[in-house]
């Protein structure tokens, strides 16, 4: 959904929710007693949580079927959707062009996170399909970087086309490539050194 869509959408939003509130402003006139305010507060009360719940409806959701069973790329897996949905959020609100930035930039250093942490175990476990899935990551922050080239130039396509890609990417890789790994994983964890800068993403 564009931005000149999301924004004609609130407009006509907002413009229902201020015709209700008239409607129950003239309601009250008929009388404290007459039902038509009352329905109307209990529509207006409805509208905010349809809403929250379609804007939800839109968010990724951790499935176990998504789960490879090694805790540290789980965890890595159930923050990258997290962040994914609070950059949704960030676009489908129409906040401020900062911190649809900074939602964007979450998700893309926590991905090139995960990726090395991801990799260091294939590489620790000699996993012997180690480049073809590397080259499916550089893959994947190649793409990233085109959409937000592409940002300069049309902001509201190429972030709808950053959403659109890191939900449907990040969900095919993990039910996909990622499960592949799963069985050659032995060793589950990363050695301390490994582990230095977790704090700083």
């Amino acid at each position: 959904m564009s931005a000149l869509t999301k924004t004609i959408n609130m407009f006509l939003l907002s413009v229902v929710i201020m015709a209700l509130l008239v409607v129950v402003i003239l309601g009250f006139m008929l009388g404290i007693g007459h039902p038509l305010p009352w329905v109307i507060i209990v529509v207006l009360i409805i509208i905010p949580v349809i809403h929250d719940k379609l804007i939800k409806k839109r968010c990724l959701v951790w499935h176990s079927s998504m789960a490879t069973g090694i805790e540290l790329v789980d965890n890595d897996h159930k923050q990258l959707i997290n962040l994914i949905n609070k950059f949704q959020e960030a676009t489908e609100f129409n906040i401020s062009e900062q911190k649809i930035h900074q939602a964007l930039d979450e998700v893309v250093n926590y991905t090139k996170y995960h990726f090395h942490r991801e990799e260091a175990l294939m590489r620790i476990n000699h996993y012997p399909a180690f480049e073809a899935h590397q080259q499916q990551h550089q893959q994947m922050i190649d793409k990233i970087s085109h959409y937000i080239g592409e940002y300069k130039t049309d902001k509201s396509l190429a972030i709808d086309h950053v959403l659109h890609f890191l939900q449907t990417w990040l969900i095919k890789h993990i039910k996909g490539s990622d499960q592949e790994y799963v069985p050659y994983l032995t060793i589950t964890s990363l050695p301390a050194e490994m582990m230095q800068g977790e704090e700083d993403v």
